[in-house]
C-alpha cells in the first residue's frame, strides 16, 4: 500500500468533504421529522422559536427543485405596448393613442410582437407620417430625421433592454424574498419564465412579480371641490334627485334604501369627507371602476383631479372590508427614484407595521419644499397605482426622511421594501401562464425517482457480482462511494436536484460500471495470456485507461453542451451528469485499483474476475 499513500489520502479527503457537505442536509431531514411528529400547538410554537437556526440550516442543503418539493411556474410577459408609450412620453397625442391601442389589440389577437404592427398600424393610416415625431433619445441618435425602421430597431432594442433589466429586478425581488434556488429566464423576445420551489403564499409572490414598483408622492384634492363633484356624479346617476337633497352624512342602510334607482349607490358609499371620495367593497371596486371610467363622469371632476384607491381596507361593515377612492393631484412632486434607503419598521406609537424610507439630497430637497408649502394637508403616498397612506403634514421635513404607513402585516412592509430597494420596472410585468406544483405531487416524484434509482443500482450491483464475481463486488463498492459522492458534489456547489437530476443520477449508476467493465475484461485477457494475476492487474488497468478517458470525456463535452444551451430541467439533467461522470472515473479507477491492491499485494488474496 505504500505506492497507493496518495491515492489512499485523496479518498479520504474526497468523503470526509463528501460527509461534510451532505451533513446540513442529512441533519436537517432529522429535524424536519422531529418536527412533523409534534403536536399543532408544540410544532407552530417551535418553529417560531427555531426560525432563524432552520434559515441557516436550509441554505447549507441541498436543495430540491419545483419538480420534488412543489411551488410555482409563471410566465411573466413584459408590457410592450406600455414601455412604448412610456417612450413616447410627454409626445404622444390622441393619434399616438389610437394607433397604440389598435396595434395592441391586433397582437392580442394574432399572438404577434406589438412593435411591428404598431409600426404597420401607424403607417397603413399616413404612408408619409413620420414615427420620430413622438420619440426622441439623444444618447441613440433618434431625433426628427429618423426613419420608421430605425424607430422600430430603436423600439426593439428598448424592449430586449427593459426585458433584461426585468430579469434582474424579477431576481432581485426573489432573493430578497428567500427564495431558495429559483429558475428565471428568458423567453422569446417578451417573455419570463420563473421557476420558485417551496414557494406556499401564491398571492403574496404574485403582488411581488407584477410590482412596478413606481412610488409616487401626490398632493390631495382641494376637499370643497371633491366634495361637490362627488354630488354632481349621484346627481349624474339619479337626475331626479337634486343636489340640495343628497344626505352624505349618512348610514350606509339608509345610503341603501335611496340605492333602488341609481346604479352607483347599489356599489359605492359615497362619504366626501375631506380628500376620501368615497368607498367601496372589495369586489364592487371594478363595478365602480367601469361607473366612474364613463368620459361623462370624468368631465364632472377636476381637470387636474383623479382618483385613486387606497391599497388596504379602511374600514369593514357587514362584514365586507371597505376600499376608499381618495382624491389626488394628476401632478407628481416625487418619485421613488429619489428613495436611497428603505426599511421595515413600528410606529412608535400605534406600534403599527411600517416602511421607513431615505432620500437623496435632491430628493429632500423637493420633499422639505413639499412639505413645508402643505403643513397641515395631506400628501398621498401610492405605490403602483394604489395608495398606500395619505397622511396629513404636520411641519416641513428635512433630512429626507418618511415612511408608509396604513400597511396590512409586516410581511407587506417587507414585500415594499423589497419591491423598492430591488429597482422599478421599466414596464409592468402580466402573469399569463401559472401553475402550481403541489407537495403530495413533489413527494409521489421523490418516491418514483429513488424507486427508479434503486431499481437501477440492484440490477447494476447483481449484475456485476453474478459475471465478474469477486470483481464485480469491489465495483459495487465503488458504485455505492460514488452516488454518495454524486450527492456531495451537488451539495458542495448548491445545486437544485431534480426529477431530470435523478433521471442523470440513474444513467449514471448505469455508466459508472463501464470503466470497470473494460479494465476487469481486460485483466481476464491478460489471465488468458499466461500473465499472472497482480501483472495482469497493473496491465488491465494501464491498457483500458485511454478508452475510459476518451468515452467519459467526449460523455462529459455534451454534458458541458447541454448545460450551456438548455434550460430548466435540462440543465438539472447536465448537471448531475457531470457531476456523476467525475465521481465515476474517481471510484472506477482510483478506488477500485486501491481495494485490489490491497487485497492482492497485501493481503495475497486471490481475486476471481469470472
Amino acid at each position: 500500500m505504500k505506492g497507493n499513500g496518495t491515492k489512499l489520502a485523496f479518498i479520504v479527503a474526497f468523503l470526509v468533504m463528501t460527509i461534510y457537505y451532505l451533513f446540513p442536509s442529512f441533519q436537517y431531514w432529522l429535524e424536519m421529522r422531529n418536527i412533523d411528529q409534534l403536536p399543532e400547538e408544540e410544532r407552530h410554537t417551535y418553529l417560531l422559536e427555531n426560525e432563524t437556526r432552520l434559515q441557516d440550516m436550509r441554505e447549507k442543503i441541498l436543495t430540491l427543485g419545483l419538480d420534488l418539493q412543489g411551488g410555482m411556474h409563471v410566465t411573466m410577459e413584459l408590457a410592450t405596448h406600455q414601455l412604448i408609450r412610456e417612450l413616447a412620453g410627454e409626445y404622444a397625442d390622441d393619434e399616438f393613442e389610437s394607433v397604440l391601442t389598435e396595434a395592441h389589440q391586433q397582437a392580442q389577437s394574432n399572438n404577434t410582437d406589438v412593435i411591428p404592427v404598431f409600426v404597420s398600424v401607424f403607417e397603413a393610416r399616413d404612408a408619409d407620417a413620420r414615427l420620430s415625431r413622438y420619440f426622441r433619445s439623444d444618447a441613440d441618435n433618434i431625433t426628427r430625421r429618423s426613419t420608421n425602421s430605425e424607430i422600430q430597431q430603436w423600439l426593439s432594442e428598448q424592449r430586449d433592454a427593459a426585458v433584461n433589466r426585468a430579469i434582474e429586478i424579477v431576481r432581485n425581488r426573489v432573493d430578497r424574498f428567500g427564495v431558495t434556488e429559483p429558475s428565471i429566464v428568458r423567453q422569446g423576445s417578451n417573455r419570463l419564465v420563473v421557476e420558485l420551489p417551496g414557494v406556499t403564499d401564491e398571492e403574496r409572490v404574485r403582488d411581488l412579480l407584477r410590482g412596478t414598483a413606481r412610488l409616487e408622492f401626490r398632493l390631495t384634492a382641494d376637499p370643497e371641490d371633491l366634495r361637490h363633484s362627488l354630488e354632481r356624479i349621484i346627481t349624474h346617476f339619479h337626475p331626479e334627485e337634486q343636489e340640495d337633497e343628497l344626505d352624505l352624512e349618512a348610514s350606509l342602510s339608509e345610503l341603501e334604501d335611496q340605492a333602488d334607482e341609481n346604479p352607483l349607490l347599489q356599489v359605492f358609499l359615497p362619504q366626501g369627507q375631506g380628500v376620501v371620495f368615497g368607498s367601496a367593497a372589495g369586489a364592487d371596486t371594478a363595478r365602480v371602476n367601469e361607473l366612474l371610467g364613463r368620459q361623462e363622469v370624468l368631465r364632472m371632476l377636476p381637470r387636474d383631479i383623479m382618483l385613486m384607491w387606497t391599497a388596504n381596507p379602511q374600514f369593514e361593515a357587514e362584514g365586507r372590508g371597505y376600499y376608499s377612492l381618495i382624491g389626488v393631484r394628476r401632478q407628481v412632486e416625487l418619485t421613488g427614484d429619489a428613495i436611497t434607503e428603505a426599511r421595515p419598521s413600528f410606529d412608535q406609537h400605534t406600534n403599527r407595521p411600517e416602511v421607513s424610507m431615505s432620500m437623496d439630497r435632491q430628493g429632500a430637497r423637493i420633499w422639505s419644499r413639499i412639505t413645508g408649502a402643505n403643513i397641515g394637508r395631506p400628501i398621498a403616498i401610492a405605490l403602483d397605482g394604489v395608495i398606500y397612506s395619505y397622511p396629513v403634514v404636520q411641519g416641513q421635513i428635512t433630512g429626507g426622511r418618511s415612511s408608509i404607513t396604513g400597511l396590512a402585516s409586516l410581511a407587506e412592509a417587507e414585500d415594499l421594501v423589497n419591491i423598492l430597494m430591488s429597482g422599478a420596472l421599466p414596464a409592468p410585468l402580466d402573469i399569463v401562464q401559472e401553475r402550481t406544483v403541489g407537495p403530495s405531487l413533489g413527494e409521489a416524484s421523490i418516491r418514483a425517482g429513488f424507486n427508479s434509482a434503486l431499481a437501477g443500482l440492484t440490477l447494476v450491483v447483481l449484475f456485476m457480482m453474478f459475471y465478474y464475481r469477486t470483481g464485480g463486488a469491489i465495483a459495487d463498492i465503488a458504485l455505492v462511494l460514488n452516488i454518495i459522492f454524486i450527492m456531495g458534489i451537488l451539495a458542495a456547489f448548491n445545486a437544485t436536484l431534480t426529477l431530470p437530476g435523478i433521471a442523470g443520477i440513474v444513467l449514471t449508476i448505469g455508466m459508472a460500471v463501464d470503466a470497470n467493465v473494460l479494465i476487469f475484461d481486460r485483466i481476464r485477457e491478460e489471465l488468458r495470456a499466461g500473465k499472472s494475476l497482480i501483472a495482469a492487474i497493473d496491465s488491465g488497468y494501464a491498457n483500458s485507461m485511454s478508452a475510459i478517458l476518451d468515452a467519459n470525456i467526449t460523455t462529459f463535452l455534451t454534458a458541458v453542451i447541454l448545460f450551456s444551451f438548455g434550460v430548466g430541467p435540462i440543465k438539472g439533467f447536465a448537471v448531475t451528469l457531470m457531476a456523476g461522470i467525475a465521481a465515476s472515473l474517481f471510484s472506477a479507477i482510483i478506488i477500485t485499483r486501491v481495494i485490489v491492491d490491497w487485497m492482492t499485494k497485501e493481503k495475497k488474496w486471490t481475486i476471481n474476475y469470472g
